[in-house]
């Protein structure tokens, strides 16, 4: 049986109650065995290198970041965070079996 996959796009800072939505609905899908993508986009490339953010990074959770949005931002690289464009955003939200936006 081929495991479920779920995109998330996430475009809010650290200070929106967003992020906790998502830490808790990542956290919670990942103990289901649920591949997670993550998919930071505007301002939501400033919750890259937050401590929760790496947990779900060593949990398994694949995280992606919008590279023109990051360098516009000043975020600085990061190992966990694959810096990417939207091409791989299309593929995330065409290759999940569910996608949610967090705007």
């Amino acid at each position: 049986m081929l495991k479920k996959k779920l995109g998330v796009l996430l475009s809010t800072p650290p200070d929106n109650k967003n992020l906790g939505t998502v830490i808790s609905l990542i956290k919670e899908a990942v103990l289901q065995e649920i591949t997670v993508y993550l998919y930071f986009i505007d301002d939501g490339v400033l919750n890259i290198g937050l401590p929760e953010i790496n947990a779900l990074a060593d949990s398994g959770v694949h995280l992606f970041a919008c590279a023109y949005g990051a360098g516009r931002r000043g975020v600085a690289q990061n190992d966990k965070v694959v810096f990417a464009g939207l091409v791989v955003l299309a593929d995330i939200i065409k290759g999940c079996d569910k996608f949610l936006s967090f705007d």
